[in-house]
């Protein structure tokens, strides 16, 4: 068994970057996450940490340079991955969760951009392509924050998703990034931040309408999801 999941770690990315190659699809990534943390919902943490639910492109990186570098105590999985969503054995009623939200039509511009610039052969074939074979441009949201990794979404995720997120103990608003995350910090008596936080973006490319349709339409859970937060934030740490 080992032997097998071995050859699968080694072989599947080859084998999906040529197919990705004949048929414009996105086999590679899709191999190469097969044992990526991303998927990883079953960890657990000490009540006594909070654990960063970072969704890919939501300024997560600044974010975990600072609880690390003032020692904050939160967890951090065991291969030092840095997106992981929800746990199914650490209900949020019952732990501490914080992670940041973005509109999701630009999180789901920013992160077609990134490929595009990487020249990654899932966007050879334009965002429309891209979204219909990427599982992390639709509703990643309520996949991380629901816990349910890969699932095709539906009113009762969506639902445990915002459940979740409504017992949360911190959620960042990405629009107000720099304000709140000294906000955030300000919790743990910590005021030494005063540089700008938003690292590693990607090319600020303007949507065109046709292509915000496009990312509506896969994202139409996401964008539920982040309307019902705006409405119920407290934004006050």
């Amino acid at each position: 068994m080992k032997k097998n999941k071995f050859l699968y770690k080694r072989l599947g990315p080859v084998i999906g970057k040529f197919l990705d190659k004949m048929f414009f699809t996105n086999f590679e990534k899709i191999s190469s996450n097969y044992y990526h943390q991303y998927d990883q919902n079953d960890y657990v943490f000490d009540k006594k940490q909070y654990c960063f639910v970072h969704v890919p492109r939501t300024g997560g990186w600044s974010f975990r340079n600072y609880f690390e570098k003032f020692n904050l105590p939160f967890y951090v999985n065991e291969k030092k991955g840095h997106h992981n969503p929800v746990s199914l054995l650490c209900s949020p009623k019952d732990f501490k969760y914080v992670t940041i939200i973005r509109d999701p039509i630009e999180r789901v511009r920013s992160h077609y951009q990134m490929f595009q610039k990487a020249k990654h052969v899932s966007t050879s074939r334009g965002l429309v392509n891209f979204l219909r074979h990427s599982y992390e441009v639709k509703n990643l949201y309520c996949q991380y924050f629901s816990g349910l990794i890969g699932e095709n979404i539906d009113e009762r995720i969506f639902n445990i998703a915002l459940e979740n997120l409504k017992n949360f103990k911190g959620i960042i608003l990405f629009e107000d990034y720099d304000n709140e995350i000294k906000k955030f910090f300000n919790g743990f008596n910590i005021s030494e931040i005063n540089e700008k936080f938003y690292i590693n973006k990607s090319s600020e490319k303007v949507l065109k309408k046709e292509e915000k349709e496009s990312i509506k339409i896969y994202n139409y859970w996401d964008l539920k999801l982040y309307e019902e937060i705006l409405k119920t934030k407290n934004f006050d740490f």
